[in-house]
């Protein structure tokens, strides 16, 4: 099986699955190292190391310690990370884990073969089978590294119980021991993938309902809700930072006579040919373009004065009164009125301001005879 961390490219940022392993690991790998130091000293102490092999027994004592040190010291990755920044920490997180195993394996090891002592030898042995318990339980993320680790913590103690000439029956019990760890192991590991792939559903699942609420059904265009979250966060940003900001309001003229005459879906092509129009014409990243609901629509325009808000309103108003929609075996022509505004912080207090001031021109393009624009507090028609 996969490492769960090498499911995307190392370049792309990464996957909220690979961050959320890491934080996983992260927080999981701060809990054992204490035992392992703890463990040692005891079973060290009852052994006897501590006075027959002192420096021995202080040197694997510091290398505990140290391990325990550099775990704790290890930190997580801000959101937006790469993939390969989060496989090189987690990487990190496994030596260091495989490390602590394979220490624990040649010290227990050691201690094991040379000491007859068989509390101590009891003590050491229960650890390393806990040890192995605690780590196919709470290690499951990468299978092939785990198996390695789980080797190390217990093997190492069977084989010196078996080279001690320890009793069959011991041996026997720590051999199906191992057998349920290894399986208790490749369980978790299968749970813990089912965890995040469900996780992964319920992302996926949460972000298209995310983008169903700020999208239109029938255009595909950003809906009234995005409209209204977008018209407010950009009238704050150009108040606070001067730059200018425009809106256009499009209202398509006569349109309850498509749908009188042809029929809704008519109509519904209508408003798709529109839309597709009106999003082409204004593309930018800039540039927000939106249907607020029936055959009236809004785009927000950064970086846009007035004069030019209104001559690229123009520009459309034109091309599409040229632009023929197929209706059945004819065609159908249809006209839009457009409302213009720019920000002024002397008379817009919020987006919802800016809004009248261009719903306002639209109101006047329509009593002026409609397909015109009209740009607010301003009776020049740009037809």
């Amino acid at each position: 099986m996969r490492d769960t961390a090498n499911d995307a490219p190392a370049g792309e940022k990464a996957a909220p699955r690979q961050m959320q392993e890491l934080g996983e690991t992260l927080q999981r790998l701060r809990l054992g190292g204490p035992f392992y130091i703890l463990l040692w000293l005891l079973s060290g102490t009852a052994s006897g190391l501590w006075e027959r092999a002192r420096w021995p027994f202080l040197l694997v004592t510091l290398g505990f310690i140290g391990l325990n040190v550099l775990r704790f010291r290890v930190r997580g990755l801000a959101e937006g990370a790469s993939a390969l920044a989060v496989r090189r920490r987690l990487d990190w997180i496994w030596t260091l884990l495989l490390a602590n195993s394979a220490l624990w394996a040649v010290a227990v090891a050691w201690l094991l073969m040379v000491t007859p002592n068989e509390s101590a030898r009891t003590v050491a042995s229960i650890s390393s089978y806990a040890f192995a318990t605690a780590f196919a339980h709470n290690f499951p993320m990468r299978l092939r590294s785990a198996f390695v680790a789980l080797g190390l913590l217990y093997l190492s103690t069977l084989a010196a119980l078996i080279a001690n000439g320890s009793r069959f029956e011991l041996v026997a019990v720590s051999v199906l021991y191992l057998l349920y760890v290894s399986l208790a192991l490749r369980r978790s590991h299968a749970e813990y993938r089912q965890r995040l792939d469900l996780e992964d559903e319920l992302r996926e699942q949460r972000d298209l309902l995310e983008r169903q609420s700020r999208r239109d059904g029938l255009t595909g265009l950003a809906n009234r809700r995005r409209f209204s979250g977008a018209l407010a966060d950009w009238v704050a940003k150009a108040r606070s930072g001067g730059s200018p900001l425009a809106l256009l309001i499009l209202d398509l003229d006569h349109f309850k006579s498509v749908n009188d005459r042809h029929g809704h879906a008519a109509g519904d092509t209508c408003l798709r040919e529109f839309a597709e129009q009106l999003q082409q014409a204004f593309p930018a990243q800039g540039e927000l373009v939106a249907r607020l609901g029936g055959e009236e629509f809004g785009v927000l325009l950064r970086d846009c004065t007035s004069g030019e808000a209104a001559r690229r309103a123009d520009a459309f108003r034109q091309a599409f009164a040229g632009h023929a929609s197929a209706v059945g075996e004819g065609a159908l022509q249809i006209t839009v009125s457009i409302g213009v505004a720019a920000f002024d912080p002397a008379r817009d207090a919020d987006g919802s301001a800016l809004y009248r001031a261009a719903d306002g021109a639209l109101y006047r393009a329509k009593a002026a005879g409609r397909n015109t624009v009209l740009v607010a507090e301003d009776e020049f028609a740009v037809a």
